[in-house]
């Protein structure tokens, strides 16, 4: 993402990155970054927490217009909830896909490239 985000800020357009991992994501050249300590996936927080998602965001862009120093990181005051949520964004039901690839995981490359099995 780093090298994305440094071709968009040489044309003009600053960029921001929300990492969970920020040190990380500093060092493959990231211009800003937005840190959260929350778990890896959920850097907007949990799924269907609206006003959360976008206290984060707006948060994000604060931190776009503060930071000053290319590579600086600004630590968001967001603390993962200790009791989650009830939510209801998981199937009931196992994909197929994610089935066959139980079975059979070494289809995961060709799935990957392209080459999908009948």
């Amino acid at each position: 993402m780093g090298l994305v985000q440094r071709a968009i800020e040489a044309a003009g357009i600053s960029t921001i990155t929300l990492s969970v991992i920020p040190d990380f994501t500093a060092s493959v050249g990231a211009p800003r970054v937005a840190a959260l300590q929350y778990p890896l996936g959920r850097p907007f927080g949990e799924p269907d927490d609206v006003d959360q998602q976008l206290a984060i965001l707006r948060a994000a862009l604060g931190a776009l217009e503060s930071i000053k120093t290319p590579g600086e990181i600004a630590d968001l005051p967001f603390v993962w909830p200790e009791t989650r949520r009830k939510t209801h964004w998981h199937p009931k039901e196992t994909a197929p896909i994610v089935k066959l690839l139980r079975k059979k995981p070494w289809l995961f490359l060709r799935f990957i490239s392209g080459n999908i099995p009948d």
